[in-house]
C-alpha cells in the first residue's frame, strides 16, 4: 500500500549567516536544493512535521522567514524549467516480502 506524500517547495530568508548555513544543511536531509534558498521535497506528513520542528528550533522567529508551498501532483506535471535542473523527483517505493 502506497503511503501519502506531499510535494513541498520550501523557501527561506535567514538574516544570520550561521543560521542560514544550518538551515541549508538541515534541508539537505529532506529535499533537493534547486536554488540557494529553495528546496523541493517529497515528504510524508510525519517527515514534514519533523522537518518543520527542526527548522522552528533553528530560526529566529522575529528575523527569519521560512515558507512551505504544498504543490498538488497535477500541478507538478505542469512545472516548466528553463536551463539546467529537473523537476520534482518521486521516491520509488520498495516493498520487501
Amino acid at each position: 500500500m502506497a503511503r501519502h506524500k506531499d510535494n513541498i517547495i520550501v523557501t527561506y530568508d535567514i538574516s544570520d549567516e550561521r543560521r542560514l548555513q544550518r538551515i541549508g544543511k538541515l534541508m539537505k536531509d529532506y529535499g533537493e536544493r534547486i536554488l540557494k534558498s529553495v528546496f523541493e521535497c517529497t515528504l510524508s506528513p510525519k517527515q514534514f512535521m519533523r522537518m518543520k520542528e527542526r527548522i522552528d528550533k533553528t530560526i529566529d522567529h522575529m528575523e527569519d522567514s521560512v515558507r512551505f508551498y504544498f504543490v498538488c501532483d497535477k500541478c507538478i506535471k505542469n512545472v516548466k524549467i528553463s536551463g539546467s535542473g529537473q523537476g520534482f523527483s518521486k521516491d520509488e517505493e520498495v516493498i520487501i516480502t
